[in-house]
């Protein structure tokens, strides 16, 4: 079974764009945000940081951290959430070699029983060790649709920052935004206007309209106005195009979408911002100009949207 093995960023010290990212296996991260979600959430709340995928290769994820709210560049305060996300990501791979040599796993895949295998589900050996601190479960509670179990303070913590089991994130409860409540969502088709990489398929036009409000209690300044905005986005219009669409309809009715504060792009405040729901606000260029042709596009965003509980049932 081959070690995993990750690539993190080489530039030294916490000076320069070292600061604030992080590389690492595409597959590793997709383990970690599966099942260290709950963690990985505290270590954004505690540390005040946003974790983006800012940009990839075919093996590697860039990850970018950003402060929550921003401080001007190269802001001391990334280091140590750098430091923090880094440790994570080794605790992780320490725990993934060892499922490895456990169970014959790669990047924690369960292997397929032999065939003619006798047992059920139902008969293997509980789980002992907690998903979320790795130790001994302690107090075990075990949640009631998914039937995941934690240590009782683990996953209490974790419930606490996420209603969603931190394994199969399944979400308990709905998690509703701060976006202004007077926003539209307009969509259109377009069958002459095929995306790249979907050429067999029209286009999906999404508008996004809000009008000039004032900040309510729920954002960072309240009283305080801000412009309105339009941000137009596009999807293809192939089945999974649509499912996706079906997602961010959904995402936008719980105010998920934008929120308000200041613009990573502009640097502005008390403006509207889109809010980790990544769209691609261009028909081309590829990801690097937020458009087209970017082949795992849609399998993100849909985790992205499922992070925030946004799923087809």
């Amino acid at each position: 079974v081959p070690a995993v093995s990750f690539v993190l960023s080489r530039m030294s010290g916490c000076g320069g764009p070292a600061k604030s990212r992080v590389t690492v296996p595409k597959r590793v991260w997709e383990f970690v945000t599966r099942e260290r979600a709950a963690r990985l959430a505290l270590l954004a709340q505690e540390a005040r940081v946003r974790i983006l995928v800012d940009g990839e290769t075919p093996e590697l994820y860039v990850l970018q951290l950003c402060a929550t709210p921003p401080g001007p560049p190269g802001s001391a305060g990334l280091c140590p959430a750098r430091k923090a996300l880094k440790a994570l990501l080794k605790e992780t791979e320490k725990e993934l070699k060892k499922r490895s040599q456990r169970h014959g796993e790669v990047l924690g895949a369960r292997p397929e029983p032999p065939a003619g295998a006798a047992g059920a589900p139902g008969d293997e050996e509980p789980e002992r060790q907690c998903p979320i601190c790795l130790g001994e479960m302690r107090g075990p509670r075990t949640l009631e649709r998914c039937r995941h179990s934690f240590c009782g303070e683990c996953i209490a913590r974790a419930l606490q920052v996420r209603s969603a089991c931190p394994v199969c994130g399944r979400f308990y409860g709905q998690l509703v935004g701060n976006q202004p409540p007077d926003g539209r969502m307009l969509v259109t088709r377009d069958a002459a206007l095929p995306l790249p990489g979907y050429e067999a398929f029209g286009t999906i036009i999404i508008q996004y309209v809000f009008p000039p409000g004032v900040q309510g209690v729920e954002h960072p300044n309240p009283g305080v106005r801000y412009p309105g905005t339009t941000r137009v986005a596009y999807l293809p219009d192939c089945p999974e195009g649509n499912k996706v669409l079906g997602l961010f309809r959904k995402a936008f009715a719980q105010r998920l979408t934008f929120t308000v504060g200041t613009s990573l792009t502009t640097g502005r405040a008390n403006v509207i911002t889109w809010n980790d729901i990544h769209h691609k606000t261009n028909c081309t260029g590829g990801p690097q100009l937020f458009g087209y042709p970017d082949p795992t596009y849609l399998a993100r965003v849909q985790e992205e949207l499922r992070a925030k509980g946004i799923t087809e049932d």
